[in-house]
């Protein structure tokens, strides 16, 4: 009995000692709980953009505390979109919704953001802040070497007159808009789950086509002076991007800094993007930076970098009104009259006529990116690639 107690003395003395020697381990539990965490900002913005090229701009800006949705799918004409309503019900659960404005999206925007009964002041249009530049008729019977015979003058002649150049137009060929893009769209919706409700867009148009007497006279309103296509200028591009910063600061005002510094970052890669092309298109002689177009989507780029528009298919900032016979033969002579090698084409608008003149003149029809990126894989999925891969199209063909 002794011997035992003496053994069971040893094991408990043994334990004791072990216990003393052995470390505490830290409450990590409770140290975590009540530590900082890494900061959150709650839910993402929502972000809802009417074309794809502001949506990039859109995720550059917001990063990770945005999700952004781009109405127009890849290969969409915003001029053109007719939205469902999946779009409708994302308008209304949106934060903000960026557009580019001056009539670029039409009626069909005001629809949407009536039908969505959605805040107007959470439409923010970046085109009223780059100081957009006036529409002037291309006058294919000027000398092109006179410039002023292009300027404001000529806009004021234009505008009292509007019926030779588009707008009452577009008001009659309104029920021909299937074949000028609507169709080419719904196949473009197609393969973009996220824009569903094909029918339903499909439909609508051939069901509500002939209700739409009034959407020549919003769109006379809409196009009348100021020109849309800012895009195509990386300058006034970053004073659209800094509009972006601003309006999710003001949403967001705990992660204000990000935004900026996000908007600023990208501001530099536009300013090498300006250089680049600056240095790109000295390579073209000035006589030959002559441009016709499938519609008039290029003066910013041209009033940038030293090019003329001396020519449009469609004689309209619209993409579905059809050209007179009389209007082709006449765009017919200027190509061949100024020697131009190259007629640029539009990847969002029918291509049927341009092809038809450069086939007349011996002109190359060249494609280029404008109301839409280009898909993935295509070196214009963003808008940095875009803007690339179209100078180095229109550079190409006009050396």
């Amino acid at each position: 009995m002794l011997h035992s107690l003496r053994i069971l003395s040893s094991v408990l003395t043994l334990i004791i000692l072990l216990a003393a020697c052995t470390p505490v381990a830290p409450e990590t539990t409770s140290a975590s709980a009540d530590a900082p965490q890494a900061s959150t900002s709650g839910p993402p913005i929502q972000v809802v953009t009417t074309t794809n090229f502001v949506a990039d701009w859109a995720r550059v800006v917001g990063g990770s505390r945005v999700e952004v949705f781009s109405l127009l799918p890849v290969g969409g004409d915003p001029h053109t979109f007719l939205p469902g309503a999946r779009d409708v019900a994302r308008v209304a659960d949106a934060d903000v919704v960026f557009t580019v404005g001056l009539g670029l999206e039409g009626e069909w925007l005001h629809e949407l953001v009536h039908n969505a009964s959605a805040d107007e002041s959470k439409v923010v249009a970046l085109g009223e802040s780059v100081d957009p530049i006036e529409f002037t008729m291309v006058d294919m019977h000027d000398d092109h070497g006179d410039e002023d015979e292009h300027g404001h003058d000529e806009d004021e002649d234009d505008h009292e007159d509007e019926d030779e150049h588009g707008h009452d137009e577009d008001e009659d060929e309104h029920e021909d808009e299937d074949e000028h893009g609507h169709d080419e769209d719904e196949d473009e919706h197609e393969d973009e789950d996220e824009h569903g409700d094909e029918d339903e867009h499909g439909h609508a148009e051939d069901e509500e086509g002939d209700d739409h007497s009034d959407e020549g006279d919003h769109e006379e309103h809409a196009h009348g002076l100021l020109d849309p296509h800012f895009w195509f200028d990386p300058i006034r591009v970053k004073v659209a991007v800094n509009e972006v910063a601003a309006r999710l600061s003001a949403i967001d005002p705990e992660n204000a800094e990000d935004y900026l510094r996000n908007a600023s970052e990208y501001g530099e890669q536009l300013d090498e993007l300006h250089a680049w092309i600056q240095e790109q298109v000295g390579t073209v002689e000035p006589e030959r930076r002559l441009l016709v177009t499938s519609h008039d989507s290029l003066s910013y780029f041209a009033e940038a970098y030293g090019f003329e528009v001396v020519g449009l298919v469609i004689p309209s900032l619209a993409t579905h009104v059809e050209p007179s016979a009389e209007h082709i033969a006449g765009l017919v002579d200027v190509v061949r009259e100024h020697d131009i090698q190259a007629v640029f084409g539009e990847t969002t608008v029918s291509e049927r006529l341009a092809q038809t003149i450069a086939e007349e003149t011996g002109a190359e029809l060249v494609r280029l990116y404008s109301g839409s990126l280009g898909p993935e894989g295509s070196g214009a999925d963003t808008y940095l690639g875009m803007v690339r891969t179209n100078v180095e199209r229109i550079v190409g063909a006009l050396q």
